[in-house]
C-alpha cells in the first residue's frame, strides 16, 4: 500500500446509520434519511453521479410483538420476516412442544406450536393452522427475525415468532401450558433505493471496480454490524481510493432490500449491464466490526483470484481465511454478469437480526483493517491490469445461474 495513505475506520457512519436514523426497513422514511446521508458523504469525496436508484419490492415491519404467560410475565421475542398478525389485541391458546419436525398437522392445529431445531414441512403447518408458531434455536441465545423471504408460502400466513433459547427452556421448565401472544406486521409494497456514485479513472470507464454493502436493516435494531457497518466499510473504502490517481473507474452501491430478498441487487445489475461487461471485479462487504472473531473472504471467480487476494492481504498482515466457493448475497448478481467478487464478512455475528446489534459491539480497528485490505487489493489491481484471469469457473457460473434464473427475491 503507499505510504501516506489515509485509511479511516468507518465507525462515525455506523453511528450515524445505527443510532441518529436507526431501524432502515427498505421503504420506509429511515432508509430514505440514511440514503440522503450516504450521498452527502459521497459528494463531499469529489465523486461523480451521486444519486439514488429507486426500485419495487414487497416489504416488511412489525409494530408489536409480546409473548405472555402468567407463570414468567412477559418474554421477549420477535416476528420472524413476513409474519401474519395476530387478531387485533392478540390471542391466547395451549401451548404444544414440538421437539421434532416430525408432527401431524391436527397436533398442533388451533394451537401454539414451539418448535425446537427447525420448522416442519410448510405443507404441515398450513394444514395444521396453528394459532402461532414460536421457533427456538440451540444456537439463538436471543430472539432473532429469522428470515423466510417473501415469496415463501409461508409469507403473511401465519403469526410466527423466535425465543431465545433460555426463554424456550423455561418454558418447558416451568410447565407453561397456555401462552398469550400479539403480533402485529405490516407487508406492503414498497419503493426501495440503492446509493449509487463513480469515482472516474483515467480508462475513462474502460476499466471498472465495484465496491458495494447494503444499508437496510431488519426492523429490530439499527443494525450495526449488520449492516450499518459493511456500508460504511464501502463508503470509506471509496473515500479511501479519492486520495489516488487511479486508471480503474470506481463504481459504488449500497444496495437497500438485501434482507427481504435481494431486489436491490437484481435492479443494480439490469440497470447497469454495460458497466459490469467491463467491471474487472466486485468487493462487496456484510457483516463487519466484531471485536473478536475471524476475518473471511468469499470469492467467487478464478483460481487466480484466490491467489491474489491471499498475497495482498499478506502484503498488509490482514489474517484471513479465503473461501473459494459460491456464495448467494447482493454480490451474486454481478456474479451473475460474469464479474467475480469478493465478499468480505467478519464471523462470529451473534447479535445479528437482534435487538442487540448496537454500535458498541462494532470495532472500528476491525473494519480500518478490512477497509485496508480492500484498498489494497484494488490498488494492485489497478496497478496491474490482467493480473488474475477474468470470469468465474463454470462450476460456480452454474450455481449462480440456478440461483438467480427467476430473478429476486432470492431467499
Amino acid at each position: 500500500m503507499r505510504n501516506n495513505v489515509i485509511i479511516g475506520d468507518g465507525l462515525n457512519h455506523v453511528r450515524y446509520l445505527a443510532e441518529t436514523i436507526g431501524k432502515r426497513p427498505t421503504g420506509s422514511l429511515s432508509e430514505r434519511r440514511a440514503a440522503e446521508y450516504q450521498c452527502k458523504q459521497l459528494q463531499k469525496w469529489g465523486c461523480e453521479g451521486v444519486r439514488t436508484e429507486t426500485f419495487a419490492a414487497r416489504g416488511w415491519d412489525f409494530e408489536t410483538c409480546t409473548v405472555y404467560c402468567d407463570e414468567l410475565g412477559y418474554i421477549e421475542a420477535l416476528p420472524i420476516e413476513f409474519s401474519a398478525s395476530t387478531p387485533a389485541g392478540g390471542m391466547e391458546a395451549e401451548l404444544v412442544i414440538c421437539e421434532k419436525p416430525d408432527i401431524m398437522a391436527e397436533q398442533i392445529s388451533g394451537r401454539i406450536a414451539l418448535f425446537y431445531g427447525a420448522l416442519p414441512d410448510t405443507q404441515i403447518l398450513l394444514a395444521g393452522q396453528p394459532a402461532g408458531i414460536i421457533l427456538v434455536m440451540p444456537e439463538k441465545a436471543l430472539a432473532w427475525h429469522q428470515i423466510i423471504g417473501p415469496n415463501t408460502a409461508l409469507a403473511g400466513q401465519l403469526p410466527m415468532l423466535t425465543l431465545g433459547f433460555a426463554d424456550g427452556v423455561n418454558l418447558v421448565r416451568h410447565g407453561v401450558k397456555c401462552l398469550r401472544l400479539e403480533v402485529e406486521t405490516t407487508i406492503e409494497k414498497v419503493t426501495g433505493r440503492n446509493v449509487v456514485a463513480t469515482l472516474p479513472g483515467s480508462s475513462q470507464g474502460k476499466r471498472r471496480i465495484n465496491i458495494s454493502g447494503h444499508y437496510d436493516s431488519v426492523p429490530a435494531s439499527g443494525a450495526a454490524a449488520d449492516n450499518a457497518a459493511g456500508a460504511a466499510c464501502a463508503l470509506e473504502v471509496v473515500h479511501c481510493l479519492q486520495q489516488f490517481e487511479l486508471d480503474v473507474t470506481v463504481d459504488f452501491v449500497n444496495f437497500s432490500a438485501e434482507e427481504i430478498g435481494l431486489y436491490g441487487a437484481e435492479a443494480y445489475a439490469q440497470e447497469h449491464m454495460e458497466a459490469l461487461a467491463k467491471t474487472e471485479l466486485g468487493i462487496y462487504f456484510d457483516g463487519q466490526g466484531d471485536f473478536l472473531g475471524r476475518n473471511n473472504i468469499h470469492i467467487m471467480g478464478q483460481n487466480e483470484l484466490v491467489d491474489l487476494v491471499c498475497q495482498r492481504c499478506a502484503e498488509v498482515e490482514y489474517i484471513v481465511d479465503v473461501q473459494h466457493h459460491f456464495t448467494g448475497l447482493d454480490q451474486v448478481f454481478l456474479s451473475a454478469h460474469g464479474v467475480p467478487t469478493l465478499w468480505f464478512q467478519r464471523s462470529p455475528q451473534l447479535t445479528w437480526h437482534t435487538r442487540a446489534d448496537i454500535s458498541d459491539d462494532v470495532s472500528a480497528e476491525a473494519m480500518r483493517a478490512s477497509i485496508g485490505a480492500a484498498v489494497e487489493i484494488v490498488q494492485y489491481i489497478d496497478a496491474n491490469p490482467g493480473c488474475f484471469a477474468e470470469g468465474v469457473p463454470p462450476e460456480q457460473a452454474k450455481q449462480i445461474d440456478d440461483y438467480v434464473k427467476n430473478g429476486a427475491p432470492c431467499w
